[in-house]
């Protein structure tokens, strides 16, 4: 269906060709488990074709393994196919640069419009033959160096879901090399049940499953495992925040965290932040979004960055999430530590959050609406060094997002509401 038509498709291909390298240049093609992949892989080829380049596929592998295999193997740019957390019938296509990185907001615009001018046409009876390469044991040995440095590699009992996706066979194939004990769910794609009800995105029958099982860790992927959840132990989530707190707070016990700072977005929990001061340590925030998280590691020259998702970024491995570096990285701090996640992250505390969605009929700019930054104002002031205000229109629909949080619920609670009734008022 349109705009993920076989046309438009083998336009984006041409046109990332065109601006990749001379006559078309060398392109990687990786994609997950979904049964559209193959398809659209096809009609990338018939672009790239077009335009006298060449579209190598590695077939299925996750959308970090093209990250580092575009500037490893010498690519002159990626073209990664997946929807990530989405069901099965969704699909998408992400342009990558020779370093891996996704391209510019630039550059984005410059393919756009070569898309949509209609004055060149592809042949349908284009069919190029797709070179196929084997590159799984390049990016598998790249994310084990994780490791190198620990001299003793406990045999851990992993539980991991694999999400019925692009992480399917790669991560218990490193875990295991890695003398891990490996115990998987959701690993048999059929194409279709992809992040069905399984993954990151759905952590309830592992948070079973590690119970059952008696493992000490398990690890949940997203469909094109650029991101990970994990559980403890007991069978309690461990999000992107905790995450990102024990490998801060890991990385700066070892004088290895450049600039004592790491990076996340303005839906990490408040908790976080002061838990990360109490460790010397600042964090930044950006807008959501992984490429918001790179540019401002990168403006920074910060090694750690992440998302509250599940969604972090190791810059001195990758230019881009990946769920099992993250969940290695992990794992390294507990071989390293001799503890567990519980123990690991037992520092932080998080805070209450509440999240009040207004419907509204204008999105004027909030700095000209007075009325409702008094009432703001006044929950900051309430809420002091100890909470946080959060007031933004969403990007996709007509809402008014305003998250609020604090040490006490049902003074956050409040103070949501009172913005929330105001904002109903002026905007609603």
């Amino acid at each position: 269906q349109s705009p993920l038509d076989a046309r438009t498709i083998a336009r984006l291909g041409a046109a990332t060709a065109r601006v990749m390298g001379p006559r078309g240049g060398k392109l990687l093609a990786v994609r997950d488990t979904r049964e559209s992949g193959p398809w659209i892989e096809q009609q990338l080829a018939r672009g790239v074709a077009y335009e006298g380049g060449q579209l190598v596929s590695a077939g299925i592998l996750p959308t970090p393994a093209g990250a580092f295999l575009v500037a490893s193997e010498g690519f002159d740019g990626a073209l990664v196919i997946s929807a990530s957390h989405n069901a099965f019938p969704d699909n998408g296509i992400k342009v990558l640069n020779a370093d891996g990185e996704k391209v510019s907001p630039g550059l984005e615009a410059e393919l756009q419009s070569r898309v949509a001018d209609n004055s060149w046409e592809i042949s349908e009876t284009l069919a190029p033959v797709v070179e196929k390469r084997n590159f799984s044991d390049n990016y598998c040995a790249h994310v084990s160096r994780v490791l190198e440095d620990c001299d003793f590699v406990p045999p851990l009992r992993l539980a991991v879901d694999c999400a019925n996706g692009a992480m399917w066979e790669v991560a218990p194939k490193v875990l295991r090399q890695l003398g891990f004990n490996v115990v998987t769910m959701n690993a048999n794609p059929d194409g279709r049940n992809i992040n069905a009800n399984c993954g990151s995105t759905h952590s309830e029958d592992l948070q079973e499953f590690v119970k059952d099982r008696h493992c000490q860790l398990g690890i949940a992927f997203d469909g094109d495992g650029d991101r990970a959840i994990l559980v403890d132990h007991q069978g309690l989530v461990v999000d992107g925040d905790a995450m990102l707190f024990i490998c801060a707070r890991f990385l700066q016990s070892r004088a290895k965290l450049p600039q004592s700072a790491v990076v996340a977005t303005v839906m990490s929990n408040i908790g976080l932040e002061l838990a990360l001061r109490v460790e010397g340590v600042a964090l930044h925030r950006c807008q959501v979004g992984d490429r918001q998280v790179r540019d401002a590691m990168v403006e920074r020259d910060i090694v750690l960055g992440g998302e509250q998702s599940g969604h972090l970024i190791f810059s001195d491995f990758l230019p881009t999430g990946d769920g099992l570096l993250t969940a290695l990285s992990i794992i390294n701090v507990v071989c390293q530590t001799g503890q567990n996640l519980v123990d690991l992250r037992s520092g932080l505390e998080v805070y209450p959050q509440v999240l009040v969605n207004v419907p509204v009929r204008i999105k004027p700019d909030l700095s000209s609406e007075p009325n409702l930054a008094d009432v703001v104002q006044s929950a900051e002031r309430v809420l002091g060094s100890n909470g946080r205000v959060l007031v933004r229109y969403s990007g996709t629909e007509p809402l008014l997002r305003v998250m609020i949080e604090g040490k006490d619920l049902e003074t956050v609670q409040q103070l949501a509401e009172s913005i929330a009734t105001r904002a109903r008022q002026l905007l609603g």
